[in-house]
């Protein structure tokens, strides 16, 4: 996986992240963020950590959110590319599609709250079921084998996701476990 800054699919505009927090004297403002680092997946795209925190309540007291994500390692830096912190963090992620980009089958141990931003998505399930996202349409995934692909041929796609750790539960008769498939035959779209 190689590292670029601002968005893995050509024809995207930039993804910028803005961190509200407060000033020594109460007031809201900005806080300097650093360039979102895209980590490209060849024939799929890439993915950026958008935001990362710890644990779910998140502790903001003192920045320390914002410290923990700034820094250059640790669990929840900008750098990292986990889909899915330990129990009970939170990752905030940028998923851009190249054309005809195909994700690898794969299951979390998560929930994960997926709302398509640009152009279109396909989310297929290990079932076979599938389903087409539109800017504003959001899938909750619980755990399931699924993949992501883009169907267009010339233009690139985008989905951000909220994933939290969910505590494994029995799925016909087995712990739910990570997952990734690698060379999963693409979906004849």
């Amino acid at each position: 996986m190689s590292e670029s800054i601002g968005s893995a699919a050509k024809g995207l505009k930039p993804c910028k992240r803005y961190i509200a927090t407060h000033d020594v004297n109460g007031r809201s403002v900005y806080a300097e963020s650093p360039e979102q680092v895209f980590h490209a997946v060849q024939d799929v795209g890439g993915m950026a950590r958008s935001y990362s925190v710890s644990s779910v309540p998140a502790i903001l007291e003192n920045g320390a959110d914002i410290k923990a994500y700034q820094a250059e390692d640790g669990a929840t830096s900008f750098r990292r590319r986990e889909i899915v912190l330990p129990q009970p963090g939170a990752n905030l992620l940028v998923v851009d599609l190249e054309p005809g980009g195909v994700s690898m089958m794969h299951r979390t141990v998560s929930i994960d709250f997926s709302i398509c931003c640009v152009g279109e998505i396909d989310h297929e399930l290990d079932s076979g079921e599938k389903v087409r996202l539109y800017p504003g349409y959001h899938i909750v995934q619980r755990g399931t084998n699924h993949r992501w692909s883009n169907p267009s041929k010339d233009k690139p796609a985008r989905f951000v996701a909220c994933t939290l750790p969910c505590v494994p539960f029995d799925i016909a008769g087995q712990e739910l476990k990570e997952v990734h498939v690698p060379n999963t035959p693409r979906s004849k779209l």
